[in-house]
């Protein structure tokens, strides 16, 4: 993979948000994690080098939440207690070298270790001025892993060398808890010194004391110190703010840096401000724009000057002065760089790659000098895995004629993850692509002409799909069942094997094509492989939510006259396979055969059929008999027009209808999802979302066959344990409902542990909460998109990584290629952008039909073919769609949508019910969730856990239940009667679940 960066000549304009001090969040977060109680750290910081000190601190016994955009840090008094043997600094630097020395305060030993590659990074001087301060440090080539003995210092005279400043501030750091007084002198030339007063202002604002030469040489501390929980807040970050700042040099622009309110400064606000002096001194028009917040760059014509500059002081700064150096009149010289050569790379050396480009670099050991060019042409070039290598040269790219292509594309989420969104807001064209730059790699897989084309997809059907994948790459993974203990990894070949039969299987059941074959199955491998199975002998795929009960399956047996049904033996709490055996005569008449699975891989606990006239059998058994008559298979041949999927909708306006789909539809729905991403052969599915769901289904399962990529399914939901596999499997794409994103970012903050591949969150079902949105981003290092689909109609909007961050999550997304949205009022008149009506698309991905209803299926159509979503919405200029309410009055409890009128129906027949109306009530996590507002008969009451009971006693899903029952005097009705519900779902935005309170 690369970076791709295209010329332009184009002005920029727009604004960013500059994120917050990375710098600060390290010296807060250690400082705190100090400190004697808790401290609050505002304007979370979402570079990954934080990260790493974050989950540091955790392997320490540190206890660090957030809140909001807070860390809530509860100090441990200078002691810490490790969780485990070795703590590992990822890739940080900074968190390496801060804390070698203050592991010690460990009260048994610890090993700090770093990444791989980062290994190889020396702190020998470190280790012998933590030695004179009588810590206990042990390694075999003085780079990590560092033995560190569990003991507080005993102070004394330390010296050590003023190369880099991050080991000194760890001696300042450690030496306030030693036994003893501590006096640090510097060596040699002194580098860094804003970074050194950074570190004692914020160790002053704990309480701490340093006394400090004048010349910043010598430092004295006192013993035995205690550090005082604070609250403070994080200021913005320049290092990253430069970026910016360059962009806007280089080019015509309008641009407003959200964020920075002055351009007077100090190292204590900020070790790197002197970078937008040296800026201004090159001619960079900064002015403080007070009414938006921020500064602002205006220029029509760039005009840079050349500087002389001393680099001691500015050391991060050395790349992206440089490209600011190659567009000056004149020479630029940045002296005293030495040390700038000991960071992530050689950093002076790095930049000579301008060169390449056409470029007047040139280096000495100790002085890089710049002249300016008129211009630059586009190359291939390696960031060396440094971020600010990267994100420079990007930046000289964008100047550049052609375009530029540059390794390790990842590398900028180290300290500005959100450097690709601000440079595309701007103007300037970034992406990463598939391609040169996996150095050592083989060459990536290369798609089927068909995947990322639509219209060719949908003519090859799923069993096709999988036949192909089996035959080109058959020891390739294509399933992996993630369960409590372990993972079961099924390939492409055993894959095929299994579906052929259980196939086989259906056919001695007597299954014809056209015919449904329903399950109730949670997300294992065996969902996967009946699904197949079904269409490979053209049948009907017509799948069960694992948590619906006897009333609802009930209904869907009923309906689908399904003669075949596989059940597991136990689900949670539940018998599924006792229930079915439970069901009145009418539910299951038209059932012959229950095969039960088993839930812990054992024989299958059969229930008792008795007289009921079913055939009930083991799953596993059956298949084990079942011979395999090629011939018989052969004969049916699947066609993409046939009926693939019959899907039961959530019934929100009464009884669930029965949404049918062809394998067209469905292979077409994938592959549109394909193109519009950019998803390739590298990707992994995570399928968290039921695999009975539409979600799950096509964008989790028939997503990943298409995409010939492995589905990591789990059956079980724990967000800990999907971390754990997404890690394990290298999952990159998901689609599925708020939920699943909040609970993920919530085990990320509590874990420390990061999804590292993941690069794509689909959020459905619910639009996510702006918070969460961000936070998200932050934490996962993913990009979250905002989506808009039903069982009818597949996907119809959604956004993309490169679209602009508050249209990308802040919207439903905008028309997939081949869909037309439009707004309507209720005269049938197609409305102007930004005005809000009802939502209607026209799409080739539309469902065939309600089963059996052609009434409710000819409702549903305007009378040019256009389907009635039946919510409201808006569409703006940029064609972004954003759902603002619905219609009908349906509660989305986190994608799944409860049937307010049926459960209304059934509060109706309790005695003490007079009068009952079901709202939406926000939820952060859900997006929302029922309550229940109740007039009560006259001297009757209903608590809560009775409403429970009785809904259970009526064998309602539970996810079903309102989650809040409100008692009220009368429902607000309009004149004719009609309840206006939009009232009461103003009263309940201020209530809460009755297992909250």
């Amino acid at each position: 993979m690369h970076l791709l960066v295209k010329g332009i000549k184009h002005p920029l304009t727009g604004e960013v948000l500059v994120p917050n001090s990375k710098y600060h969040a390290h010296r807060a977060l250690i400082l705190a994690s100090l400190a004697d109680g808790e401290s609050r750290v505002h304007g979370l910081s979402d570079a990954r080098h934080v990260e790493y000190t974050v989950q540091l601190l955790r392997g320490l016994g540190v206890k660090i939440t957030r809140d909001g955009d807070t860390f809530v840090v509860h100090g441990l008094g200078g002691r810490y207690k490790p969780r485990r043997a070795a703590v590992s600094a990822g890739s940080s630097g900074t968190t390496l070298y801060f804390m070698i020395g203050l592991a010690s305060l460990s009260d048994r030993d610890v090993a700090v270790t770093g990444q791989k590659y980062f290994r190889r990074r020396p702190v020998g001087p470190l280790l012998r001025a933590l030695e004179q301060m009588g810590v206990g440090v042990e390694s075999a080539d003085d780079c990590p892993p560092i033995q560190v003995t569990g003991r507080r210092p005993a102070g004394g005279h330390v010296t050590i060398a003023g190369t880099l400043s991050q080991w000194i501030s760890g001696l300042i750091l450690l030496a306030p808890f030693a036994t003893g007084h501590t006096t640090i002198e510097v060596q040699g030339e002194l580098n860094e010194r804003t970074y050194l007063e950074l570190t004692v202002a914020m160790m002053r604002q704990f309480g701490l004391e340093v006394t400090v030469s004048d010349d910043w040489r010598r430092f004295d501390i006192e013993p035995n110190q205690e550090a005082h929980p604070v609250e403070l807040t994080l200021p913005p970050d320049i290092g990253s703010a430069a970026f910016g700042v360059a962009a806007a040099a280089l080019h015509p622009s309008d641009v407003l840096l959200r964020g920075i309110t002055s351009l007077e400064g100090g190292p204590a606000d900020h070790p790197e401000f002197h970078f937008l002096d040296i800026a201004r001194a090159m001619g960079v028009p900064m002015e403080v724009d007070e009414s938006a917040g921020g500064v602002r760059i205006q220029q029509d014509r760039p005009m840079l000057k050349g500087v002389d500059i001393d680099c001691r002081d500015v050391p991060d700064m050395l790349p992206i002065l440089s490209t600011l150096g190659t567009f000056a009149y004149g020479e630029s010289v940045f002296r005293n760089i030495a040390h700038t050569r000991l960071k992530e790379s050689d950093r002076a050396a790095a930049m000579l790659q301008l060169n390449a480009m056409g470029g007047e670099l040139e280096l000495t050991s100790d002085t890089l000098r710049v002249r300016g060019v008129g211009g630059l042409v586009g190359a291939k070039l390696s960031s060396f895995n440094d971020h600010r290598v990267l994100m420079s040269l990007a930046i000289a790219s964008s100047r550049a004629s052609g375009h530029s292509t540059l390794t390790y594309p990842n590398a900028y989420r180290i300290s500005y993850p959100t450097f690709l969104d601000a440079m595309n807001t701007l103007g300037v064209p970034m992406s990463v692509e598939e391609g040169a730059g996996a150095v050592g790699k083989a060459k990536p897989r290369r798609l089927e002409r068909e995947v990322a084309k639509p219209e060719l997809a949908a003519g090859v059907t799923l069993p096709e799909w999988l036949r192909r994948r089996a035959e080109a790459r058959p020891h390739d993974t294509a399933v992996v069942d993630v369960r409590s203990d372990h993972d079961e990894i099924v390939t492409w070949g055993e894959l095929a094997e299994r579906v052929e039969r259980t196939a086989a299987l259906l056919l001695d059941l007597g299954v014809k094509p056209g015919e449904n074959v329903a399950y109730q199955l949670p997300n294992r491998v065996e969902f996967v492989v009946l699904s197949l199975a079904a269409l490979r002998v053209g049948a009907v795929c017509c799948p069960v939510i694992p948590f619906f009960r006897e009333r609802e399956v009930g209904f869907v047996l009923r309906r689908s006259k399904a003669r075949v049904l596989v059940v597991a033996d136990e689900y949670r709490a539940r018998r599924p396979a006792d229930e079915v055996i439970g069901l009145s005569d009418e539910d299951r008449a038209a059932v012959e055969h229950v095969l039960v699975l088993s839930a812990t891989g054992g024989p299958a606990v059969l229930p008792d059929a008795g007289t009921t006239g079913l055939t009930v059998r083991d799953f596993d058994a059956a298949l084990a008999a079942t011979e395999v008559d090629r011939a018989a298979l052969d004969a049916v041949v699947p066609t993409p027009d046939m009926t693939a999927q019959l899907l039961f909708t959530s019934g929100t306006t009464g009884e669930p209808k029965g949404v049918t789909q062809p394998t067209g539809n469905l292979v077409r729905a994938a592959s549109m999802e394909i193109k519009h991403l950019g998803l390739g052969a590298r990707d992994a599915i995570w399928v968290p979302s039921p695999l009975a769901h539409q979600t799950g289904f096509l964008y989790g399962m028939v997503l990943a066959t298409v995409l010939g990529v492995p589905q990591i399914v789990q059956s079980d939901w724990d967000a800990g344990r999907a971390l754990q596999s997404l890690n394990q499997h290298g999952a990159t794409f998901v689609q599925a409902a708020t939920p699943f994103l909040s609970d993920l970012v919530k085990a990320v903050e509590e874990s420390g542990e990061t999804p590292r591949n993941l690069r794509i969150f689909v959020a459905t079902g619910a639009q996510v909460p702006r918070g969460l949105a961000e936070r998200a981003g932050r934490l996962l290092g993913a990009d979250v998109c905002g989506a808009f689909g039903t069982t009818e109609t597949c996907l119809g909007a959604l956004s993309a990584p490169g679209d602009e961050p508050g249209e990308r999550w802040g919207s439903d997304g905008r028309a997939l290629d081949g869909i037309e949205l439009r707004i309507t009022d209720d005269a049938g008149r197609v409305l102007p952008a930004g005005e809000e009506g009802n939502f209607e698309l026209h799409s080739p991905t539309v469902f065939s039909g309600y089963l059996d209803r052609p009434d409710l299926t000819a409702e549903v159509f305007t009378e040019d073919g256009w389907y009635r979503t039946g919510d409201l919405a808006t569409i703006d200029a940029s064609g972004f769609l954003r759902i603002t309410g619905r219609v009908k009055d349906v509660v989305n409890r986190g994608g799944e949508k409860i049937p307010v009128a049926e459960v209304e129906q059934l509060l109706f027949g309790h005695p003490a019910v007079e009068d009952v109306a079901i709202v939406a009530m926000p939820d952060e996590r859900l997006g929302e969730r029922a309550c229940a507002f109740v007039v009560f008969r006259d001297g009757a009451t209903l608590e809560f856990g009775e409403m429970q009971r009785y809904l259970d006693e009526h064998q309602v899903a539970k996810q079903y239940w309102p989650e809040r029952l409100e008692p009220v005097d009368a429902l607000p009705r309009n004149p004719i009667g009609k309840v206006q519900k939009f009232e009461l779902r103003a009263q309940a935005r201020g209530l809460r679940p009755h297992d909250a309170l």
